[in-house]
């Protein structure tokens, strides 16, 4: 009875609306009636209940768009693992209907209005997961944000600590990445050519070993080609940090994977080294997406573990966790 009761209302007072012809500035107009507003007129109540309406939908609209995001990274979770997307969808309520309801020119503009530009980038990004738009003519997509490093800003691009995730893959899961952005994963060479051609950015790797020693290589620029140039490590500015320039070898070599041998070498690195990696002439180089090692006092033999030239040369062993990270580069 009580929802009548304000359907009442709200119908009386759009009607009210309807017949508008005082400007009050900015498109708004009053009807005259409001003038003189009597009880058996246009009640102004029926206008004031209008108005709670209006901010009590505004906050649905609100909540329903922060559910719309979870569905959104939940799909991109499932997809990246592989699992067909199926979601579980809550039983119709007055709010469902409502929102169905809404005419396409109010849901337009209630879009434009309030709503903030999707960010390109981490910068000034809560810390976990945000969705980015690089570039205008890209679709959007997930990212992780870490705001806890060096000042933050960072978009997290490989994350590897307990082995959760299996680095051996195709050229196909390499090129739209794989694992979920809160536990393991690499967010994807498509992707990263997006992020790292989009504006200056720089690399930071940070780096772990058995013992717990923690070390970090920074690199002032870093960017990576397209598809159709094998995501080719094109850029990789000056080096800083405690651990060794490792990558440096690596620059100029195009994306190679057991499927899609791109390297220098007569063999098949990514194949003999089962993982995938800008490979160079030699396989023996650095290697951050080598085997785990999970039980690690068991060596990883043959150049196969996760490996950072100056840090853990190999052959055998492998590095406890390895993070890369990339960040819009400071001008100064």
């Amino acid at each position: 009875m009580s929802q009548m009761l304000q359907l009442d209302a709200l119908v009386m007072a759009m009607a009210c609306l309807s017949t508008t012809q005082t400007d009050l500035g900015g498109g708004l107009m009053v009807p005259p009636s409001l003038e003189n507003a009597n009880s058996s007129s246009c009640p102004v109540s029926a206008i004031s209940g209008l108005t709670t309406r209006m901010q009590s939908l505004s906050r649905d609209i609100a909540s329903i768009k922060e559910q719309i995001g979870s569905l959104q990274e939940q799909l991109v979770d499932l997809r990246r693992g592989g699992s067909p997307p199926v979601v579980a969808l809550a039983a119709p309520n007055s709010l469902g209907s409502r929102f169905l309801d809404l005419e396409p020119q109010l849901l337009a503009t209630v879009g434009a209005v309030g709503v903030p530009t999707m960010p390109a980038n981490c910068l000034k990004q809560q810390h976990g997961v945000v969705l980015i738009r690089p570039r205008s003519n890209v679709e959007p997509f997930f990212v992780y944000c870490h705001q806890k490093v060096r000042d933050g800003g960072w978009t997290m691009v490989v994350n590897r600590y307990d082995g959760s995730a299996d680095f051996n893959r195709k050229w196909a899961d390499y090129k739209t990445g794989f694992g979920p952005l809160t536990t393991e994963f690499f967010i994807g060479l498509d992707k990263l050519h997006q992020i790292t051609s989009s504006d200056n950015y720089e690399l930071l790797v940070e780096l772990q070993n058995r013992k717990q020693d923690l070390r970090y290589a920074l690199y002032d620029h870093f960017s990576i080609g397209s598809e159709s140039e094998q995501y080719r490590l094109n850029v990789l500015g000056k080096h800083q940090g405690d651990a060794a320039d490792a990558l440096r070898q690596h620059t100029g070599k195009k994306f190679s994977t057991y499927d899609q041998d791109n390297d220098e070498s007569e063999q098949n690195c990514a194949a003999q080294q089962s993982a995938a990696f800008w490979y160079a002439g030699s396989c023996n180089l650095s290697n951050p997406f080598g085997l785990y090692q999970r039980l690690l006092e068991r060596d990883v033999d043959g150049y196969k573990g996760i490996l950072w030239r100056g840090f853990l040369d190999g052959p055998k062993g492998s590095l406890k966790s390895v993070r890369m990270l990339v960040r819009p580069r400071a001008i100064s």
